[in-house]
């Protein structure tokens, strides 16, 4: 006896609630909650992750090239005016 079918049984008058009748005749709460945390990642997770990858790429980047050219800098000799 799942929980949908043993609230249906204890409580007559949710049967009205239309959401416990289709969970207790397909049984589908699992997959369904699977799949909408599976939506969410997909929508949420995977393109924040990706954001956040490309832009320590990008500062990492940026600080190599500062020390590229503070390395070029300091092999040149000092010109004081």
């Amino acid at each position: 006896m799942g929980k949908a079918e043993f609230l249906l049984n204890s409580y007559p008058n949710y049967l009205k609630n239309e959401y416990l009748i289709i969970m207790d005749k397909t049984g589908n709460l699992i997959f369904t909650l699977t799949a909408t945390l599976a939506v969410a990642m997909t929508l949420i997770y995977f393109p924040l992750r990706f954001f956040l990858t490309l832009t320590a790429r990008s500062r990492r980047l940026r600080l190599l090239q500062k020390i590229r050219r503070l390395r070029d800098e300091l092999g040149q000799p000092y010109e004081s005016s």
